[in-house]
């Protein structure tokens, strides 16, 4: 089934073998990968494929939807969905560094919530940022996000646990 999510000014889609380079490039800056609990750093380029590889495994499931987002046919970032069952997902997104303060993670985000409800029916979102991630806390916060707790989540590119902010958000049917 191919998924893809259009904004205003962003696409979503799987990514495919095209990206690898660029997803490698862009996920491999240091400044990145430490807000990311599951990329590695140094992010390399079999972390890539082997990322594109399992997109395209669980293409059908309704419980995970990972996307490359596209400003103008260019790799700007990832977002995606995730979760047990269709109805609570866990929203995650990143954006390149220099596309950074242009509202590109809330443009993206906000189309995968509009997806996670209208075609998954999705009754629940939930998102966890990084303490210290402020520009992430705000991006959910406009999204309507609340806050719901605190844990400590393992990130990869730090090879350490974090401290991190939990949010939902209830969707409306």
């Amino acid at each position: 089934m191919s998924r893809e999510v259009q904004t205003q000014r962003l696409r979503l889609r799987a990514p495919n073998a095209k990206d690898a380079g660029e997803l490698t490039r862009l996920l491999g800056d240091w400044d990145v990968a430490k807000w990311l609990a599951r990329v590695p750093h140094p992010y390399r380029l079999a972390d890539a494929n082997e990322f594109i590889k399992n997109v395209g495994a669980k293409a059908s499931s309704d419980c995970e939807s990972n996307f490359t987002v596209y400003l103008d046919g260019k790799v700007i970032g990832g977002a995606g969905l995730t979760g047990e069952t269709a109805a609570v997902l866990e929203l995650g997104y990143w954006i390149a560094r220099e596309q950074w303060g242009c509202g590109y993670a809330t443009e993206a985000a906000a189309g995968l919530i509009g997806y996670a409800e209208t075609t998954l029916g999705c009754a629940r979102l939930e998102a966890s940022y990084q303490k210290d991630n402020l520009a992430s806390a705000y991006v959910l916060q406009k999204l309507g996000f609340r806050v719901c707790g605190e844990k400590s989540i393992f990130s990869l590119a730090r090879n350490r646990d974090v401290s991190s902010t939990c949010v939902f958000l209830d969707l409306k049917h």
